[in-house]
């Protein structure tokens, strides 16, 4: 003889939640652990390397422009006060007299951090300004 089953009582389907915190802490580990984390990179200045041929030269007079930048953050050109927004056509025009010129930014150690890149990104504006010098100016102690 065939048995017969007994219908059963649906039990109702669980999710157990008791490990719950785990996996999720153990998530958050992982993707801490494996994420990338943008860095400053600042400038990217390319710097040609130093070798036996590497000479010095010394500029003076109309083969070098000048741009100072004081410890309160005012910006000269040669001893001239200007606003950074002119520093493009000084240069242009400097340029335009003599194209072999060397821009040089000159900045106080305690000038108020970024205004040199100010003054870069504007000398960089103008394509024919390919030679920049940056030099510190150190505090008179």
């Amino acid at each position: 003889m065939m048995r017969l089953r007994r219908p059963m009582a649906m039990q109702e389907a669980e999710i157990p939640t008791a490990s719950m915190a785990d996996i999720s802490f153990l998530l958050i580990v992982f993707f801490m652990a494996t994420a990338v984390f943008a860095r400053d990179k600042g400038m990217k200045l390319a710097v040609p390397p130093k070798t036996e041929e590497t000479k010095v030269v010394k500029l003076s007079g109309k083969k070098l422009m000048k741009i100072s930048i004081n410890d309160q953050g005012q910006v000269f050109v040669g001893d001239q006060p200007v606003e950074v927004s002119q520093i493009p056509d000084l240069v242009r025009q400097h340029l335009a007299e003599t194209p072999d010129a060397v821009i040089l930014i000159r900045t106080h150690e305690r000038a108020p951090y970024g205004r040199m890149i100010q003054v870069f990104d504007e000398v960089r504006k103008v394509p024919e300004a390919t030679r920049v010098a940056l030099k510190s100016i150190r505090a008179e102690s």
